[in-house]
């Protein structure tokens, strides 16, 4: 195994056990089986992520090189956080009827892994996919339009919309919703400057922009009416 290799499980196992402990001690307990199986899903998409993504790329993520986009990031990063304290307190201390039902766990479980599916995609696919709003030109950066950014120009920014409050109720309580909407505005403000930063900033990124129509969601270009009513 070489020495890079074991960084990165390193890193893995050190993210999961703090986020395994975040979940179990604000949920006051380890037996709350919607929380192991979103810990599961949860570390078994982190792992995936990192060993295929670009290891530039993982090094980038873990120690980014410009503080300017600081403040979103941690209120991001907070927000994300708090979401998954609330809902395992909320399972698992207060049982205020706030319940979600089983078959609704399952379905945003299911999302949560869809998700963080798509995220991983848009990270393999782009070399550029940073938590720093900078353009990396000493690493030549370009337009990506492959994979998920044939559909849509922020293809990860809607895998976070989704998987935050995915997760929070597939482990259990509809409570998590107030912070996983606060991160949501976060994210929603986040895409919006940094589409505007790359019309800007990045080459040809206006000409992708007028055709991938669509900053988080497929939108189709729409027809033209190309009926001419004859002359008399």
């Amino acid at each position: 195994m070489t020495k890079q290799r074991f960084r990165l499980l390193a890193r893995w196992a050190a993210i999961m056990a703090s986020l395994t402990a975040l979940l179990f001690l604000a949920a006051g307990s380890t037996h709350i089986t919607s929380v192991h199986h979103y810990l599961v899903v949860n570390g078994a998409l982190l792992l995936v992520t990192m060993l295929a993504v670009d290891p530039q790329l993982a090094e980038e993520r873990a120690h980014p090189t410009n503080e300017d986009s600081d403040r979103l990031r941690f209120a991001a990063a907070f927000f994300s956080l708090l979401t998954l304290a609330v809902v395992a307190f909320a399972g698992g201390r207060l049982h205020l009827g706030l319940i979600v039902p089983t078959i609704l766990r399952d379905a945003a479980l299911v999302a949560f892994a869809l998700s963080g599916s798509l995220q991983t995609w848009a990270m393999i696919v782009n070399p550029f996919f940073s938590p720093v709003l900078r353009l990396e030109t000493e690493h030549g950066h370009h337009v990506i339009a492959d994979g998920p950014y044939r559909f849509m120009r922020h293809p990860g920014y809607l895998a976070m919309l989704i998987s935050v409050p995915a997760g929070a109720l597939a482990i259990g309580s509809w409570l998590a919703l107030a912070p996983a909407a606060a991160f949501a505005v976060v994210i929603l403000w986040r895409t919006q400057l940094e589409d505007e930063f790359l019309k800007k900033s990045l080459p040809d990124y206006e000409e992708f922009a007028n055709r991938v129509l669509g900053r988080l969601f497929p939108v189709n270009r729409p027809k033209r009416d190309w009926y001419v009513e004859p002359s008399a």
